[in-house]
């Protein structure tokens, strides 16, 4: 064996390792999860050891949103979570965030949003699932500059829905229309469940669009927010909602994940 070829074997063995030992931790199903893992079949829906299920589709990349939401705690970061109020979570895709949330802030309200009609089935749910009835609103919307009709594309992948695209991504897509809403009328429809503690905005290069469309009050009324950026769709997606968040009385903190992607957290 050639000394590439060791240090390959060993950080294959160190992955897998660490794989079952993260399994391990979160899953009472680790074993199902693993199997299907290394067997590259579908998973089975995600059976956590606090009493969450999370069930999904293959183009949910369930493992990655795992990884993001739960592991590696990454809409958590430099946030105070309040233990009354309302979170709202744009671009909620199956659930993992706005579970993240319920499961330990009990006494909190969430208003969810995604426009995609399989993704949002699958949110609804999950929700249904694990969630009181009156804990959690979804909406199956889109949030944008304004409140109208746009055109989205989704790709083989349920977290790459977009309104932006490359050339070169231009012919992988299917489109379908869904409404819009602003960001005033997602606040607003908050009101009767208590002060907006905390916004999360992974809306795939709407993120600019979403804040410079909001009025200042508006902006002012938002305890937080933590925001997925994407300069690859929308060019200097990340200078504008620095702007508009900094002439809001925010702080800002950045971190990146790739050249032209991360997460913006702005708090005051």
């Amino acid at each position: 064996m050639t000394p590439l070829t060791a240090t390959q074997s060993f950080l294959g063995k160190y992955h897998a390792l660490r794989t079952i030992m993260t399994m391990m931790m979160w899953f009472d199903n680790w074993g199902d999860v693993w199997g299907c893992y290394r067997s590259g079949v579908d998973l089975p829906p995600l059976q956590f050891r606090n009493g969450l299920v999370i069930r999904h589709r293959p183009e949910d990349q369930p493992l990655l949103q795992f990884y993001e939401v739960f592991r590696d705690q990454n809409y958590r970061r430099y946030i105070t979570d309040h233990k009354r109020g309302v979170m709202v979570d744009i671009g909620a895709n199956i659930g993992f965030v706005t579970l993240d949330w319920t499961s330990r802030l009990p006494n909190i309200r969430v208003h969810a949003y995604e426009p995609h009609p399989a993704t949002f089935a699958m949110l609804r749910a999950n929700v249904d699932l694990n969630c009181p009835a009156l804990k959690v609103k979804l909406y199956q919307e889109a949030v944008g500059g304004e409140t109208g009709i746009i055109a989205l594309r989704a790709s083989a992948l349920s977290m790459e829905t977009t309104a932006y695209h490359s050339g070169a991504s231009a012919g992988k897509f299917e489109e379908f229309s869904v409404p819009v809403v602003a960001l005033d009328q997602v606040i607003e429809r908050c009101q009767a469940d208590g002060p907006v503690t905390l916004v999360k905005i992974d809306a795939e290069g709407a993120e600019a669009d979403i804040l410079e469309g909001a009025q200042p009050e508006t902006l002012k009324g938002i305890r937080q927010f933590v925001i997925e950026y994407h300069d690859f769709l929308c060019p200097n997606a990340l200078a504008r909602c620095k702007h508009a968040l900094v002439a809001a009385g925010f702080r800002c903190t950045t971190r990146p994940a790739e050249a032209a992607q991360g997460l913006l957290y702005a708090l005051r």
